[in-house]
């Protein structure tokens, strides 16, 4: 069965030498990186289970489920028609992206015009530690990365929620594999902010797999406005002081469209710097309608209902950030304020508590602000 027509398969020639030229450029010198998390065969293997992927737009990471099958993100992709992979034998090839009509971030790409087959072996396991396995650009290889405590793993009824932890965020990361200890696939890196990543659970794999080839046109509908969102936080970086209301449009309408948690989350947080706080608002909460235990999406919108003074919105979700992270500084800080400005003793006194634990040096400061505000 053949996945695209033939004008669906054509590339603009100048753009795919461009790419390719580029491509192998960037990796043609890569060498596989056995480092500090390679101790066992079963981790050390998945070295040549990864692969590096270049689009369009961005470089990234994507994991080889059989000799003709890669697994990536959507926001990768994004529309391209054909993408340029770096194979563990350093080969460069083309692949084609499978349309989904799944909602969450991922897309497989297939090597060869015949449907793969494929067997997922995927588990419902939550370990406390997980390890990455990416493409990292700063080191020019596929690299095994420390392990890391996880934070929070998805309800099975929100098909956009991920599994959260410590792990690294590096450009190129995006697609990695998310393992654990035993070498068993757990999640597909997808994306992240600070200090705390995203993956999507594997166990999803079986279930988007099953949809591939559904609904292409609503599938590049929907590509198409990942790019145009992501072209938009792009150049919004440029016009901080004042964008124009033709970009905030192309941010607003497309970034809402895309209902891509990795882009409703950059939306939310560019919006939110150039002072949009009821955009970044509705962005943030959107993303974390789609995934209630992402600590990236909370801390955003907290810190915007923050900025636009809705305390009493704020301490709920302050709540859930020291229930996920009761560690993070920032999040207690807020935490006390949100606190004293509701006049919330309680609330106070339960982040005063936490902060004794994990940042005695700034409770007298915070102790004192809290005291003054309730008196």
């Amino acid at each position: 069965m053949k996945y695209f027509s033939n004008s669906q398969i054509i590339i603009k020639l100048k753009v795919f030498l461009i790419s390719c030229i580029f491509f192998t450029f960037i990796l043609s010198q890569q060498v596989f990186s056995q480092n500090e998390s390679c101790l066992e065969e079963e981790i050390c293997n998945w070295i040549k289970k990864v692969v590096a992927i270049k689009t369009p737009t961005m470089v990234a990471s994507g994991i080889l489920l059989s000799d003709d099958l890669i697994v990536t993100n959507k926001h990768v992709t994004e529309d391209s028609e054909k993408v340029l992979v770096r194979m563990p034998d350093k080969k460069i090839v083309v692949a084609i992206p499978i349309p989904n009509d799944h909602p969450a971030d991922i897309i497989f790409l297939s090597l060869s015009e015949i449907s793969p087959k494929v067997e997922f072996k995927t588990n419902e396991f939550q370990p406390k530690e997980v390890i990455m396995v990416a493409f990292d650009i700063g080191r020019n290889s596929i690299r095994i990365f420390k392990p890391s405590k996880t934070l929070s793993f998805p309800d099975k009824n929100n098909q956009q929620a991920r599994i959260h932890s410590y792990t690294r965020n590096l450009p190129g990361t995006s697609g990695g594999a998310l393992i654990d200890n035993k070498g068993n696939l757990i999640g597909i890196i997808a994306s992240g902010g600070g200090q705390y990543n995203e993956a999507v659970p594997a166990i999803l794999l079986k279930d988007i797999y099953e949809l591939n080839n559904k609904k292409s046109k609503n599938f590049y509908e929907r590509g198409k406005s990942i790019r145009l969102c992501a072209d938009g936080l792009e150049e919004i970086k440029e016009h901080q002081q004042s964008p124009s209301n033709l970009l905030i449009k192309k941010i607003q309408n497309n970034c809402d469209i895309s209902n891509n948690k990795f882009m409703l989350d950059m939306a939310g947080q560019a919006l939110g710097k150039v002072g949009l706080l009821n955009d970044a608002i509705y962005f943030l909460e959107k993303s974390t309608n789609l995934d209630p235990n992402s600590p990236t999406s909370l801390h955003s919108l907290a810190i915007a209902l923050h900025l636009k003074k809705s305390y009493e919105r704020e301490v709920p979700i302050l709540k859930k950030l020291l229930e996920i992270i009761p560690e993070d500084p920032q999040v207690l800080r807020l935490a006390v304020q949100a606190a004293a400005f509701t006049k919330n003793k309680d609330f106070g006194d339960y982040a005063i508590s936490l902060m004794k634990i994990h940042n005695p040096g700034a409770v007298s400061l915070a102790q004192d602000f809290l005291n003054n505000a309730l008196n």
